[in-house]
């Protein structure tokens, strides 16, 4: 649990890394345009969010292995 809570707190401070360093200006994609900090802030939360479902995987297996 404490590796989790390390690994959240880390994709946190990446992600406020990322909100304070990079511009907001617009990037032109396929006739629309997306935040140029948008980009590495979604690759973030993904990362994020696999690592809590892994985690929450984990937990179930070892409850199948137990019963």
């Amino acid at each position: 649990m404490k590796k989790l809570w390390v690994a959240l707190g880390l994709y946190a401070a990446l992600g406020l890394l990322i909100w304070t360093t990079m511009s907001d200006s617009p990037v032109p994609i396929a006739g629309g345009s997306i935040s140029i900090r948008a980009v590495p802030l979604a690759i973030v939360a993904f990362f994020a969010v696999k690592t809590v479902l892994r985690w929450k995987a984990e937990q179930i297996q070892a409850e199948d292995e137990e019963s």
